[in-house]
């Protein structure tokens, strides 16, 4: 194997470990208290909320389930009368129309959690919390590096999507908003969007469904 090869090895291996481990590196050295007090107050703050919403986490997926269905609530109130139709009507259809056109925003809300909560299964930030909290078995800086990973989330959450962040924070839903970031993100974009926008985007929506 040429050295370019050999090269590319180390590089992919490198890159390749997750970043957690760098993640939990920083967050324990901040614990030490060597880059000040209030950082370290702020992640035995974090650590703690982390530790909560984890446990209720682990017995069922209900903390999960709350976070999400709260994110699609606010979108479905933000819809207008045509694309809660469009909506509804194309989540009715794939699920063999069950509860007709009578779920209404639950029926919206809970259908889509749904699919979001299995979509993010297979996803490396919830594999690695279920095995945190059902095993305690990962290494310290995974460890670490995990409640780091919840922490920059719940910062981001209250930096880009206040509103939201305010109604989760004090069940400590925030702290779990990493695992659904992505899947969650169109729909807090729609819902921290003007209403121009907004329209804009309902209309693009009720294209989409025909």
């Amino acid at each position: 194997m040429d050295a370019s090869n050999i090269a590319q090895g180390i590089w992919d291996s490198i890159t390749g470990l997750p970043q957690s481990l760098y993640y939990g590196a920083k967050r324990t050295y901040i614990s030490t208290g060597a880059v000040g007090y209030d950082r370290k107050l702020r992640n035995d703050r974090e650590n703690e909320r982390f530790y909560q919403v984890v446990k209720l986490l682990i017995s069922n997926e209900e903390p999960l389930r709350r976070l999400v269905t709260v994110v699609i609530t606010e979108f479905y109130r933000k819809l207008d009368a045509q694309g809660k139709e469009a909506i509804h009507n194309q989540l009715a259809y794939g699920a063999g129309r069950i509860g007709g056109r009578l779920g209404g925003q639950v029926f919206v809300s809970q259908t889509i959690a749904m699919a979001i909560i299995k979509n993010s299964r297979s996803r490396y930030a919830y594999k690695t919390l279920y095995r945190f909290g059902a095993s305690f078995t990962i290494s310290t800086a995974l460890w670490q590096g995990l409640i780091e990973e919840a922490a920059l989330g719940s910062r981001r959450l209250e930096n880009h999507y206040n509103v939201i962040y305010w109604k989760v924070q004090p069940q400590g839903l925030d702290m779990i908003y990493f695992v659904v970031e992505e899947q969650l993100k169109p729909y807090l974009d729609y819902i921290s969007s003007h209403s121009q926008t907004c329209r804009r985007i309902n209309n693009e929506i009720c294209k989409m469904a025909g």
